[in-house]
């Protein structure tokens, strides 16, 4: 399968389709680092009032680190002078790191995170920060410090949380790439939502020192960091720098790529015509020369999904006492009541001996999966249950409902299509695939662990096949 490349770029404007693109611009001395900035500047200027993707900027500090790109002899990275965000989560050494917090707007951090660290190396120009739900807490992207962003689509949408700033940022063009972060959904939701590519890598892939309200200095459970951009090949291009053991991988894609598409699962109904355009994907996918099957790994997946809530829960134990903190200080109605929130309960509240159950659990389904990819090199999921949502304030996620097929489901049901990905580590990309009423939607494709670099070979592959 041929893989096409992006369209060109708008060069009257200072854009270009993708990091990719303007690196060898850069690198032919089309556009200067700076110029490439300004133009991101421009359409925040021009857009941001309405989105609200990029809630923090560092303009000046931004303007000297691409000046110093346009100096330098030679590139400093892989990276060199492309213009980029991250997630207002991540400590960026000398500005404010508030996780949506009034009560830490002036809390200024002394150290990089891994993650900013890695692409200062690669010579990224670093100019601000996106937006995010208070302590990551929602799918909806909105807090009290820095309000609501929009989906760049059509603002009375979605733009998906938690990493909805940096989705937002990426899809209108006042940021080439963003670096957000996924337990649950946080990456793949919003690069749905916004028409994206997003990567939630193999767990262990990138660090996320320096993502944490608590200052902890383990390695979190499940949770992961990962980029979203316009392009597999940047998506590529940025893990190749943000990996704890940087550079890029040699990947040979299979002479026929196999393909299983995830049958309909009871638990969790998906829109009829978001349905039609994954089957007409899927079709496309064949008509190019891979194979594809409707096929599933051997497993009880509402069973999964519930350990992976448990689980997540239990990693997020520590933070849920500052988001209960947070509702109390903004005069929040109490938390919702009803399955899900019990089910939270129980895992904020496990044992350490109960985990250790849990965890067994979640290793024989890793093995049961891992044997399932030794006959398939992608399982290709949907990606959400629809369109990205209309745009709703709620009183918390355990309550938050989403419109399907004429009714409201729970939005926590989606965590069955995302389980996979979070619960057994393994690396998910979601892709954009088309538009039903102006609005993007997109397709998961999920790999085995540690095929990372082979699912973005085959994102590039299957992205001229996406029909948008």
């Amino acid at each position: 399968m041929k893989q096409v490349a992006p369209s060109h770029p708008d060069r009257a404007h200072g854009l270009y389709p993708d990091a990719v693109a303007l690196r060898a611009a850069l690198t032919r001395k089309d556009i200067s680092a700076r110029a490439a900035l300004e133009a991101c500047f421009a359409e925040i200027d021009t857009r941001n009032d309405v989105i609200n993707a990029v809630v923090y900027q560092d303009r000046d500090g931004a303007r000297a680190r691409a000046d110093a790109c346009d100096r330098a002899d030679r590139p400093i990275g892989p990276l060199h002078g492309v213009p980029v965000t991250v997630k207002e989560c991540f400590d960026w050494a000398g500005h404010p790191t508030t996780w949506g917090d009034p009560a830490r707007a002036e809390d200024i951090r002394p150290e990089d995170s891994a993650v900013v660290a890695r692409l200062k190396q690669a010579g990224a120009v670093i100019f601000g920060k996106t937006n995010i739900p208070p302590y990551l807490s929602d799918w909806e992207t909105a807090n009290p410090l820095f309000g609501s962003t929009r989906n760049p689509h059509d603002p009375a949408h979605s733009a998906g949380g938690s990493s909805g700033g940096s989705a937002a940022a990426v899809a209108s063009g006042m940021s080439y790439i963003d670096i957000g972060s996924d337990q649950g959904v946080s990456i793949r939701y919003p690069a749905q939502c916004c028409g994206v590519y997003g990567l939630k890598p193999s767990w262990g892939e990138i660090s996320l020192a320096g993502h944490s309200p608590l200052n902890e200095r383990r390695e979190p459970d499940i949770g992961a960091a990962g980029p979203l951009a316009r392009s597999a090949r940047d998506v590529a291009l940025a893990l190749s720098v943000l990996r704890t053991n940087p550079g890029p991988r040699k990947t040979t894609l299979p002479p026929k790529i196999r393909v299983a598409q995830l049958p309909p699962l009871p638990g969790c109904p998906i829109a009829a015509r978001y349905q039609k355009a994954l089957d007409g994907f899927a079709e496309r996918l064949t008509h190019a020369g891979a194979t594809v099957v409707h096929a599933q790994p051997d497993i009880d997946f509402d069973r999964a999904t519930e350990l992976m809530n448990l689980l997540v829960r239990a990693e997020t134990a520590r933070k849920s006492e500052l988001v209960a903190q947070f509702r109390a200080r903004q005069y929040m109605e109490p938390a919702t009541r009803n399955t899900f929130a019990d089910l939270n309960t129980k895992g904020t509240t496990l044992s350490h001996r109960d985990w250790l159950i849990l965890h067994e659990e979640r290793l024989e389904l890793c093995q049961t999966v891992a044997a399932f990819f030794r006959e398939t090199d992608i399982l290709l999921c949907p990606a959400a249950a629809g369109l990205a949502p209309p745009f709703r304030l709620a009183n918390d996620a355990a309550g938050r409902t989403v419109p399907v097929n004429g009714g409201e489901m729970p939005i926590l049901k989606l965590h069955m299509l995302y389980m996979l990905g979070s619960l057994l580590y393994l690396p998910a990309c979601t892709m954009p695939i088309g538009r039903i009423d102006g609005l993007p939607v997109g397709v998961q494709l999920i790999g085995a662990s540690g095929s990372d670099d082979m699912l973005l070979a085959v994102a590039s592959t299957f992205s001229g096949l996406a029909g948008i």
